[in-house]
């Protein structure tokens, strides 16, 4: 019954959205109202901490809901402006039919997007609908591009900030790691250990969601080659350790963008009529290389350390407790994002009555997906911080907190039910904390202490960086599900419920069998090495 209950927010989620065709606003709502309710009066958590966990973690969900916010807002103002219609029909010029559009841009431009800190359910849904793909194949490419190399989202920080958590907070130090420099460097070569097969299969479920078993049929060669790019150049950097970790999502996207493109041009003998790069193109353009310029100066270590610190201390805010938030406004993406918009407005030269029909749209469809994206954050806090009390003002474990806390709870009934095969269930929490809280990086930082408990109980220390590895591949692979993504790219284009639940249904399973062998690969590595 503990379990049922513990994972029953998550089964409302799933429901409401597979077989209701709710939408990920209204079962976000649902699904913080049930965790709440269970969180007092089952799992023995007072209101105040309910309360202030729903906070948090609709705080900490700023650096997406802001960023998510702002990206519409520019894909809006391009769309009016005719800006996005030129940048269209550029591509068209580079990739011509549907299947290399979505290898170039969803394998290639996705990945690489995803790691300067781009949102791309809420950046390309408007693209590829202008492009000829169906509402469904817009949110699926959109969405699924975010999930082959998202543990190097915004240069890495689902890798980096749960490895600094983990080593220096909660003091996880497996053997043979004496530094958090060698904790990084292990868990980023262990998790590049799982992508090859894992970004094959995702480069094949963007064909199928764009045009089935014809589109594999016909384009399972340079699906099969670009997931291969990706993934081992991301394998190797990490391995070799050539490159910055901040940098391998980059490299590795722009590595595959270049091979799809030599790929179809060595196939594809005939003339291409290409739109020359003029001065109106790069006017086009010119948002998207804002953010690309944007984005690799600000997180260039030293100016992103000086920006972390330039307001402080006026943006550390006490929420409740002992629990402070450090916005770190000027650090972090959403406010260039914002930066890039604004600046856009006098390049791309809106009319006003433009301008008025850009804020009336941003204003309707914004709303649903910062809504869901706060409520997931909150759900996945209020999990977490089940079972603890305040005292003396701090936030602390009550008395029965192993007993009543829900993603304790969680992992541990699957260590009973698995045991020594506990690795295959590994993915799947890391699946169930994304889909939670939204982000990779979210269940990796909420999960670390749990997982290593539980890896102590079970297989022993040694093999920690394989399964904090496989969790964080398994948050990864929950992008392509998460209610959150979901609403926000059908939000862009202006569709609801249905389409999110067609979507989900149909990726559901594909998605749960790549997440299923990421655990059969994690055994494997496991037994040899």
């Amino acid at each position: 019954m503990d379990f049922f209950l513990a994972i029953f927010p998550i089964l409302v989620v799933l429901i409401g959205m597979i077989f209701l065709y709710r939408s990920g606003v209204f079962v976000s709502i649902i699904g913080w109202i049930i965790a709440s309710i269970l969180a007092v009066y089952y799992f023995h958590t007072p209101w105040k901490v309910v309360l202030g966990a729903s906070l948090v973690g609709i705080i900490k969900a700023l650096g997406i809901t802001l960023a998510v916010s702002f990206t519409m807002f520019l894909i809006f103002l391009m769309r009016e402006t005719g800006a996005l219609g030129k940048v269209i029909e550029y591509i068209k010029g580079i990739a011509k039919s549907k299947e290399e559009q979505t290898l170039f841009l969803g394998m290639g431009f996705g990945s690489l997007s995803t790691a300067l800190g781009m949102v791309t359910p809420a950046m390309f849904p408007p693209v590829f609908r202008l492009l000829g793909f169906s509402s469904i194949a817009a949110i699926a490419v959109s969405i699924l591009c975010y999930d082959p190399l998202t543990s190097f989202a915004l240069f890495s920080i689902p890798i980096t900030l749960p490895a600094e958590v983990a080593f220096k907070v909660f003091h996880i130090q497996p053997p043979g790691i004496d530094t958090l420099q060698e904790f990084i460097w292990k868990f980023t070569f262990k998790i590049t250990a799982f992508l090859p097969p894992i970004s094959i299969l995702f480069a094949f479920l963007m064909l199928w969601s764009v045009g089935g078993k014809t589109a594999i049929a016909k384009h399972w060669k340079p699906a099969l080659i670009s997931g291969l790019v990706l993934s081992l150049s991301a394998l190797i950097i990490a391995w070799l350790r050539i490159l910055p970790v901040e940098v391998i999502g980059i490299f590795a996207g722009f590595l595959t963008m270049v091979f799809v493109n030599i790929y179809y041009r060595s196939i594809n003998r005939e003339k291409t009529d290409r739109i020359p790069f003029d001065r109106k193109v790069f006017r086009a353009f010119s948002p998207f290389l804002l953010l690309i310029l944007f984005s690799l100066i600000v997180n260039l270590p030293n100016i992103k350390d000086f920006f972390a610190k330039l307001l402080d201390p006026y943006e550390v805010i006490n929420i409740f407790a002992d629990k402070k938030e450090d916005l770190n406004v000027m650090a972090n993406v959403w406010f260039w994002i914002l930066v890039v918009s604004i600046i856009s407005i006098p390049i791309l030269r809106p009319s006003s009555e433009q301008i008025k029909r850009v804020f009336k749209l941003w204003f309707i469809r914004v709303g649903g997906p910062f809504v869901a994206y706060s409520l997931f954050f909150a759900v996945a806090f209020i999990m977490a911080w089940s079972g603890m009390e305040i005292v003396k003002g701090k936030l602390v474990p009550g008395l029965y907190f192993k007993e009543y806390n829900m993603n304790i709870i969680i992992a541990s009934t699957f260590a009973k039910v698995f045991g020594n095969a506990y690795p295959l269930v590994v993915p799947f929490i890391g699946l169930l904390g994304a889909f939670i809280g939204g982000s990779e990086t979210a269940s990796n930082v909420l999960f670390a202490k749990i997982q290593w408990g539980t890896t102590l109980a079970t297989i022993g220390a040694p093999d920690f960086m394989w399964i904090f590895a496989a969790h964080a591949v398994g948050g990864g692979i929950a992008s392509a599900i998460t209610p959150a993504k979901i609403t926000n790219a059908a939000a862009t284009i202006g569709v609801s419920g249905k389409e999110e639940g067609i979507f989900i249904k149909a990726v559901s399973l594909p998605i749960l069998l790549i997440t299923l062998l990421t655990g059969i690969l994690l055994w494997l590595y496991l037994k040899l090495f």
